[in-house]
């Protein structure tokens, strides 16, 4: 029998300079995070889109990309 190895992990695809696709490893689009400059430094947006729809709900704003990727964990 064949095996092809499995992972739960969602990918990160660039679209452009500070905004990313998330893809399940199935496939299908889970969301997306953005980067905009704050007063602070950079900021992040993860936003999800609602499945079998194209909007998109807000999760939250985050200081880090690695805490915005967190998200869709």
């Amino acid at each position: 029998m064949i095996t092809t190895p499995t992972t739960s992990a969602a990918s990160f695809i660039a679209l452009r300079p500070g905004f990313w696709r998330v893809v399940h490893p199935a496939g299908h689009v889970l969301g997306y995070i953005e980067e905009a400059r704050a007063a602070g430094g950079h900021q992040f947006t993860a936003r999800r889109l609602v499945s079998n729809t194209t909007r998109l709900v807000d999760i939250g704003d985050f200081w880090s990309l690695e805490s915005a990727r967190a998200c869709f964990a």
